[in-house]
């Protein structure tokens, strides 16, 4: 398989290392380069610049896409973001590292990415276009909505359900049943005991709203 990344940001660029460790075990996945809107001024890339997002149509049919824009600040944009490059469903790749634990029973969406040591578990769900970054635990029957991200470490117990386009915080921990709504913020290291509205942004010990996006 042949793979462009898109942005040229921090997640793109550690999807780096799940290709290498899938090579590792005997995939073999050719990494084309980045797209960005700033590739002219990047100048440390390890990998080619192929140019703006609009390059993509000229890979469209010769690669996969891995799209993986957006963090804390920029997470609510990220649905339009994706959109907007135009690919068709054929186009994404799905990108899960060795050592992650994916149950049979898991279901993994199309343009996401599990880092290392990452657990799904039994009747998990991950949507489309979602990024799971190294050691996030989600337990049995739960659910990661559609352009959600989570930070590193961040445990999120049974039969959660995480909205469509929210960000969970490193270190994070989410109760049992918990509901989080739509466009919600998670901060880093908050203890989520109550369910949480949509677009907001809760944090501390046990979470609290802060305020509504």
């Amino acid at each position: 398989m042949r793979i462009v990344l898109f942005p040229f940001g921090g997640n793109a660029r550690e999807a780096v290392t799940t290709i290498e460790a899938l090579n590792a075990v005997g995939q073999s996945i050719e990494i084309c380069g980045f797209l960005d809107d700033n590739f002219a001024a990047i100048t440390r890339a390890h990998h080619p610049m192929l140019g703006a997002r609009d390059a993509w149509r000229t890979w469209q049919g010769r690669a996969k896409l891995l799209a993986a824009p957006g963090g804390p600040a920029t997470y609510l944009a990220r649905a339009g973001v994706i959109a907007g490059l135009g690919a068709e469903a054929a186009d994404w790749a799905t990108l899960i590292d060795p050592s992650a634990r994916v149950a049979s029973t898991a279901r993994i969406g199309v343009n996401t990415m599990i880092q290392a040591h990452c657990y799904a578990g039994v009747d998990s769900k991950v949507g489309d276009h979602c990024v799971l970054l190294p050691h996030t635990v989600l337990s049995h029957d739960s659910v990661v909505g559609d352009h959600t991200m989570t930070g590193a470490h961040v445990s999120i117990a049974g039969e959660v359900v995480i909205g469509r386009n929210c960000y969970i915080g490193a270190s994070a921990s989410i109760h049992q049943g918990v509901r989080i709504g739509d466009g919600a913020l998670v901060g880093m290291g908050a203890n989520v005991l109550r369910d949480v509205p949509p677009r907001a942004v809760v944090a501390g010990n046990p979470a609290r709203v802060l305020r509504q996006q």
